[in-house]
């Protein structure tokens, strides 16, 4: 799926160290082999055949596993970056740009750019770094850039911005101007969210409290507070 990516990537580097056409050539078809994994952390892997090459094509090891380097990182990465990159930094950086569009900002396209670009090729130049000094030490990269925790972070904020996004909305006007009373329904609704909160851990039922809130919510209905 990704092995022409790969060999495009890796070219330049096999055409300096293999001089001999015949070697080149041999090479890179070696890198044309199935290949498929994360598109941002294929960089950790690049960086470490590039390591591997250099050490072939230099006599420090004559015969290293590069397509067993390949295929035993692809699938880990594959899975984490998945998890990482559209599960969680896409998702932190689009709710957080439609946050700031209800506010009117114009920019807020450009602030999801900003935020995701910087992330994305930052680690993806990190990782290709990582994975050339460590010849592939798949530890290393998790240990540097922590993607689990950062990932159940990032997701997290996501939930949290995305909550005040969905439970303002009540308060917008069509144009995305608040309505007077937009901070005290605010103050409001964040003082039910921590109630709701202090009774789940209380071990009272998750049930009975939806349906309490879905009864208050229909009187203030009624009566014209919401």
């Amino acid at each position: 799926m990704q092995s022409l990516g790969f060999a495009y990537a890796i070219e330049p580097v096999l055409r300096k160290l293999y001089p001999d056409k015949s070697e080149y050539e041999a090479r890179l078809r070696l890198h044309m082999d199935y290949f498929n994994t994360q598109p941002y952390l294929a960089s950790f892997i690049l960086g470490a055949v590039v390591r591997l090459e250099e050490d072939r094509a230099t006599g420090r090891n004559a015969d290293p596993d590069i397509k067993g380097l390949k295929e035993s990182l692809m699938a880990p990465l594959g899975a984490l970056g998945d998890s990482f990159f559209w599960g969680a930094l896409k998702p932190v950086a689009a709710v957080m740009a439609a946050a700031l569009l209800l506010t009117g900002s114009w920019w807020a396209p450009i602030f999801y750019l900003v935020v995701y670009n910087i992330w994305h090729i930052g680690i993806r130049t990190g990782a290709f770094c990582r994975g050339y000094q460590t010849g592939g030490d798949a530890v290393d990269l998790l240990a540097n850039y922590r993607f689990t925790f950062r990932a159940r972070l990032f997701k997290v904020v996501s939930l949290f911005v995305l909550g005040g996004v969905i439970g303002s909305m009540p308060v917008w006007r069509q144009e995305f101007r608040p309505v007077s009373h937009v901070q005290a329904m605010s103050i409001a609704g964040m003082a039910f969210t921590l109630a709701l909160i202090a009774g789940l851990q209380r071990g009272s039922s998750p049930i009975k409290l939806m349906l309490g809130l879905a009864a208050l919510s229909l009187a203030l209905a009624y009566i014209g507070v919401i």
